[in-house]
């Protein structure tokens, strides 16, 4: 399942790394999201986001995935994922990812060095895709490799705030592109944002103005979309969201296909800024 409200979330145009320099820090560098996972209208997992600020120039994000025993006898999903993001330079510094979905288990380390980044990977295949899982691997894999970050390559949570740090909300029928690292490859993550409307009915707030926003992972060597997604986890189709069209950017509904359980909803719980 994707459920990161992470993410995967939203790009705007760069401004200069100087614009935020001597300026108050956005509110949203300090923050606390609380999402439920939705299957067939049923509770089947919950998301939590916590964002802090970092001595003057570094905030950290830890992200947790926990699905519910509801779905663990289909399909198993849990993750964590972690990015301290240098928000002066607007960079990457260290990254963890670590997820379990189905048969697959996959973590990745990386450390962001100038213009390139090192990642340390172990996959490892069982033998079912629900849980628990036998104790005989189907495989096991380990990976080191340095890529090439030259054109701003950012992990997927840093891309969320990178984004978001611009303050700038895109117009309907804009196309956005941001690159980023989903499971340690190059890639694009572009954005297309459908409409812009205010509702009754958003999660967690109510009324608001939302910008509706389709996302698509494209592979920058051959340029090809992928059919889903392979962000925090792997989807079947492209991820939707609606997000608060304010300063906060607030993810507040994304649903995506999920393998053998179909479409899965992360609904906003609960938004704190301390």
């Amino acid at each position: 399942m994707h459920f990161s409200p992470a993410r995967a979330m939203l790009v705007a145009l760069v401004t200069g790394a100087s614009a935020l320099h001597g300026q108050k820090l956005p509110n949203f560098y300090n923050e606390t999201m609380n999402f439920r996972i939705e299957w067939k209208g049923i509770r089947a997992g919950d998301v939590t986001l916590r964002t802090r600020t970092e001595g003057d120039k570094h905030i950290t994000v830890n992200a947790r995935v926990n699905s519910l025993e509801t779905v663990h006898g289909i399909y198993y999903v849990q993750g964590a994922f972690a990015t301290k993001w240098n928000h002066m330079s607007r960079l990457p510094v260290i990254a963890f990812e670590e997820a379990y979905q189905g048969d697959a288990y996959q973590r990745r380390k990386f450390r962001f060095g100038k213009d390139t980044v090192n990642v340390d990977k172990n996959e490892k295949k069982f033998q079912e895709h629900s849980y628990p899982h036998t104790k005989e691997l189907k495989g096991e894999w380990k990976e080191n490799y340095d890529v090439s970050t030259k054109g701003g390559y950012q992990d997927l949570l840093g891309a969320f705030y990178y984004v978001r740090s611009t303050g700038r909300v895109p117009r309907v029928g804009e196309v956005l592109r941001v690159p980023v690292l989903p499971a340690g490859a190059r890639r694009s993550l572009v954005l297309k944002v459908l409409a812009r409307e205010t509702r009754t009915d958003v999660p967690f707030f109510g009324k608001r103005e939302i910008i509706h926003v389709r996302s698509m992972l494209v592979d920058d060597v051959n340029n090809k979309t992928q059919a889903g997604s392979n962000m925090f986890f792997n989807t079947q189709s492209q991820i939707e969201m609606w997000i608060t069209a304010d300063a906060d950017f607030v993810p507040v509904k994304i649903w995506t296909e999920v393998p053998y359980l179909g479409i899965a909803y992360i609904l906003l719980e609960n938004y704190t800024q301390p």
